[in-house]
């Protein structure tokens, strides 16, 4: 039996959009409200204004998403050397 595999992404394309400051969000920004946030949040932030609640950087958050991604977390996309 074959098991779909999702192609390997470096991200998501703009599917989401930030109910603060309106701007598109990639799917890994919305996948880190989420996690961090909640799983069953609507209330999605970018990191811009996610940073600014949570009082961490845009990169730090950047940097988040990137450890969940090299960890295999499937919200996020495929992580790509």
């Amino acid at each position: 039996m074959e098991f779909y595999q999702k192609p390997a992404l470096e991200t998501r394309s703009a599917d989401e959009y930030c109910a603060e400051c309106g701007s598109p969000m990639t799917g890994d920004e919305a996948a880190l409200n989420y996690k961090l946030v909640d799983k069953k949040t609507a209330h999605l932030l970018c990191p811009a204004c996610l940073g600014r609640k949570m009082e961490l950087s845009q990169e730090s958050l950047r940097e988040i998403i990137t450890l969940f991604r090299k960890q295999g977390c499937t919200l996020f996309s495929p992580w790509v050397e």
